[in-house]
């Protein structure tokens, strides 16, 4: 009788335990067919990212040329509180990333400034500091008179979601949130009123 019972309890035990193994086998399986479709996503081209930070900077959709800008929040640079795309996406949208360590930055941003005053509200620009410091972002903003609103990316995370690969680097977004354009290095006002033509089809 007494074997009998022990027998039975070892049974139970060893039944338990395969019960045990079998979930933690389910559980495994369930987070590596989760990590393969996120990674089949990224691989079919479809990426769809979402990233916050500390910093304030938060942003969401396909960032590439030829994806759509979803979602996006910045502080300001003047820290007048945080700029967001939904107040910028009923008019195609130049977003320009600067810095005060970039010479080609200092050169171009003037000829931002005169592209935006000749075209008023038919296109809004938005200037962004990337990888830089504050103060001395906001200190080229003056210098080189940029009136249209500037965002503060301080570690660069939005930058190199955009795929920047190089300073300047330009985004053309259309009403929205498609991004027609992404063009890298110095851009004259010329070029730049040219490449407003021919993505929104807008000519100064």
């Amino acid at each position: 009788m007494a074997q009998a019972k022990r027998e039975r309890r070892a049974a139970r035990k060893a039944a338990r335990e395969r019960e045990a193994r079998r979930r933690a086998r389910s559980r495994r399986l369930r987070s590596v067919a989760v990590w393969a479709v996120a990674v089949s996503g990224v691989l079919a081209g479809g990426a769809f990212l979402v990233r916050s930070s500390a910093a304030g900077v938060s942003y969401a959709g396909d960032l590439r040329e030829g994806g759509t800008l979803e979602e996006l929040t910045l502080p300001s640079l003047e820290d007048r509180g945080p700029i967001d795309y939904g107040d910028l996406s009923d008019r195609p949208l130049v977003i320009n990333f600067f810095a005060s360590w970039c010479p080609a930055c200092i050169a171009e941003m003037p000829g931002f400034e005169q592209v935006h005053r000749r075209l008023g509200d038919r296109v809004q620009f938005l200037g962004v500091s990337q990888s830089d410091t504050r103060s001395a972002s906001l200190d080229l903003a003056h210098e080189t008179g940029i009136t249209y609103p500037t965002g503060y990316d301080a570690n660069g995370a939005f930058f190199r979601a955009a795929g920047g690969s190089g300073m300047p680097t330009t985004l053309f977004v259309m009403p929205g949130g498609r991004i027609v354009d992404v063009y890298v290095g110095a851009i004259d006002p010329g070029t730049l009123e040219s490449l407003i033509a021919a993505n929104f089809g807008i000519v100064v």
